[in-house]
């Protein structure tokens, strides 16, 4: 099975912020997947401060991967564990997934709401 390190790199403040980790071939493919879906801008927090992301293909831009052998990728678990530094996992991705479907959900809401509101009345007798 193929193992790839995949990098992370952007600035913030003028300040480089760098991470790696290693992923399986699927993983990989799995992780640009899900970064591809997202068409909306996102952002990142890094204590009081956030890196800014315009979509997920905008995100995929600080992302790079290269092939590695097991061996390596077992020396690099074996020397940082499953990450070193700052690296955007899919998770993260998927949960800003889930916050723009929760979003799409409370517009549905208020739209029905106001729908209720413009139709408050309708059914009452005028009085004049």
């Amino acid at each position: 099975m193929k193992k790839f390190l995949v990098t992370f790199t952007d600035t913030l403040d003028d300040i480089e912020i760098n991470g790696f980790t290693v992923m399986t071939e699927k993983e990989y493919q799995t992780f640009e997947e899900t970064a591809i879906s997202i068409t909306w801008p996102f952002v990142y927090a890094i204590g009081q401060d956030e890196l800014e992301f315009s979509s997920g293909d905008d995100f995929l831009t600080r992302i790079d991967s290269k092939e590695i052998t097991n061996e390596e990728a077992k020396t690099l678990k074996n020397l940082f564990g499953d990450l070193f530094g700052i690296f955007i996992y899919e998770d993260f991705l998927l949960d800003v997934i889930g916050d723009e479907d929760d979003f799409d959900d409370e517009d549905e809401d208020e739209d029905d709401i106001d729908d209720m509101y413009d139709n408050y009345g309708d059914d009452e007798e005028d009085y004049d």
